[in-house]
């Protein structure tokens, strides 16, 4: 889950990214001269996280939502460059690095039924609602709490900001507490697409904002909805399909996205991915929405057979790990931690997930996309706390671990503890093995399998209704700074009620604080030195067990000419796809 992208840091202006992602690809892609016109027909194994742009962040939401709203800055399909979306230029930083001004760009107009332009008001109220309680956000309070004003805790419905100001229609001002090392990276987050106040607010007053299924399109799309502007059973129906249709008021003028097709169609509930995975070679389907759609079994099928040359893509980015709920016995306990991260059968779970084309096994959770970027400094390739021959597991330093938690005979003797698995393929074979190599100090797991978006919305993020175990989470940075892929999901004051990506709820003041003092820190080398250190000493926690650095890999059809969103793992830009 989650995400994205490829920027430089506040004082250097939204540079392009010089190192390169490491890439492990088979083909590329089906290839041919774009075309217009058309519908563009997706299959997903589960449902998005939420369609609301405030809210998402899930790889699925994020592929949906960026045909859909325009953020102030964004990511070409097959690039790694961040470029202006809804802003007009780069970003003008102030002496002291605490103002950022951001011109907005005049002719984007929103979506029926609003069908007015866009000013830098919408931009800061799509903010502003973000930090709210009835738009449960997941990063907000890491990347734009530097914002003079913001809330340290959610106000149950959207507040102004007083750190947040438009002078003009035209201009966006942020006022910063200190000089931010990351916020102008996330100006390309889904929180900044504009969303109009005036018809929003009634929606966003609710205890749970339902503007999602009402939302006002800013890009070359929209969900197909009633004159009023109701999405639902018309462009949504949850867990079943998803229909955007052309937004009349876009403007190819002010906009990169060249939407090639009339139409996107998405169907939901692909649990068999086999069957899943067949519709897209025989072309009965486009490609897919998740990583779930592709089963063991058809990756090797298809990454060999020259016959799917180009149906078959991999793109690194992103760790895969189980996460281990700290507060919960035995789990409570470190020294158990320690032991079922040195009994887990990596090598297993990567057989499961299609062998060594789908990654390399991981050690630490800084991945190998981030060379040059922290992961030397968190000990690269070396560094490995608990190794095992073949990282198939160390029964004895296991047991060794359980003994020094107070199980005498190195094995466990306590109740059963819970896992929450998705029900497509391959998570649950790798739970099973996950669930085995637990067995063997005497952890038995009972395996709950259910749909991947309740995994990820009911269960794994709601920290009242988390279980001891959810196996098999992929994480991909939000954008190119190791904050991204360690301070959401492992610094506790992210810990929050619902859309928690802190998954394993783990709250050390000494890391806490160890981040707060990196994300202070301008000069790129040293801060990503600092995030280095942090990784290992997440580590030595063993709050979670990352066991691969994903290659993820996708299916297309031949009937398509890809685009590739290259920040989101490789999934198909809905908006430079087209039908031959």
């Amino acid at each position: 889950m989650t995400l994205r992208t490829t920027r430089h840091v506040l004082l250097a202006l939204m540079a392009i990214v010089g190192a390169a992602l490491l890439v492990a690809s088979v083909g590329s892609g089906a290839s041919g001269k774009h075309k217009r016109g058309g519908t563009l027909k997706l299959i997903s194994a589960g449902d998005t996280d939420s369609v609301d742009p405030g809210r998402t962040y899930y790889s699925f939401g994020w592929q949906i939502l960026s045909s859909v709203n325009r953020t102030l800055y964004g990511i070409p399909a097959n690039s790694l460059k961040t470029v202006p979306d809804l802003a007009a230029g780069p970003p003008k930083i102030s002496g002291d690095g605490k103002t950022v001004t951001v011109r907005i760009k005049s002719g984007v107009r929103f979506g029926p039924p609003v069908n007015r332009e866009v000013t830098a008001a919408d931009v800061k109220y799509a903010i502003e609602r973000s930090f709210s309680s009835s738009v449960p956000n997941g990063y907000v309070y890491t990347y734009f709490v530097d914002i003079v004003g913001a809330p340290t805790q959610p106000p149950k419905t959207p507040k102004p900001i007083r750190g947040i100001q438009t002078p003009d229609k035209q201009t966006l001002v942020l006022k910063l507490k200190a000089p931010s090392t990351t916020l102008v990276g996330a100006l390309v987050m889904t929180n900044t697409a504009p969303v109009p106040k005036e018809y929003a607010a009634k929606y966003d007053s609710k205890t749970t904002s339902d503007y999602g299924f009402h939302q006002v399109a800013s890009g070359p799309y929209m969900f197909e909805a009633d004159t009023s502007g109701n999405i639902k059973g018309k462009g949504y129906t949850p867990g079943k399909q998803m229909r955007l249709v052309r937004n009349p008021n876009w403007s190819p003028k002010t906009d990169y996205r060249p939407a090639y097709v009339d139409a996107i169609e998405v169907r939901e509930g692909f649990a068999d991915t086999t069957v899943g995975v067949r519709q897209i070679l025989n072309g009965s389907a486009d490609g897919a929405t998740d990583y779930a759609m592709l089963p063991a079994s058809v990756i090797k099928q298809v990454a060999t057979n020259p016959k799917y040359k180009d149906n078959f893509y991999t793109w690194s980015n992103g760790t895969a790990y189980v996460v281990i709920n700290t507060t919960k016995g035995p789990f409570d306990d470190v020294d158990v931690r320690r032991a079922v991260s040195y009994v887990l059968d990596k090598n297993a779970m990567r057989l499961a997930q299609g062998g060594a084309v789908t990654g390399s096994i991981a050690t630490h959770f800084i991945g190998p996309d981030f060379k040059g970027r922290g992961f030397e400094a968190g000990g690269g390739f070396q560094y490995d706390p608990y190794r095992s021959a073949n990282s198939s597991g160390n029964l004895a330093k296991a047991k060794a671990q359980m003994r020094k938690a107070g199980y005498a005979s190195g094995m466990y003797d306590g109740p059963p503890v819970t896992a929450i698995v998705a029900n497509s393929t391959p998570s649950p074979d790798q739970a099973k093995i996950m669930a085995a190599s637990f067995a063997k100090i005497g952890i038995k797991v009972n395996l709950k399998a259910v749909s991947l978006d309740a995994m990820v919305t009911k269960f794994c993020v709601v920290p009242k209704n988390e279980p001891e175990l959810c196996p098999s989470i992929v994480w991909i940075a939000d954008f190119k700074d190791p904050v991204t892929v360690l301070d959401p999901t492992f610094n506790g004051k992210n810990i929050v009620p619902s859309g928690n990506v802190n998954m394993s709820l783990l709250n050390d003041p000494m890391i806490n604080a160890a981040m707060e003092r990196a994300k202070r820190i301008v000069n790129d080398q040293a801060r990503y030195a600092a995030w280095g250190k942090i990784d290992k000493m997440i580590m030595q926690t063993a709050a979670v067990i990352p066991w691969l650095w994903t290659n993820a890999p996708n299916v297309v059809s031949d009937r398509i000419v890809p685009g590739k969103l290259l920040w989101n793992g490789g999934l198909l830009d809905l908006s430079a796809t087209s039908i031959k």
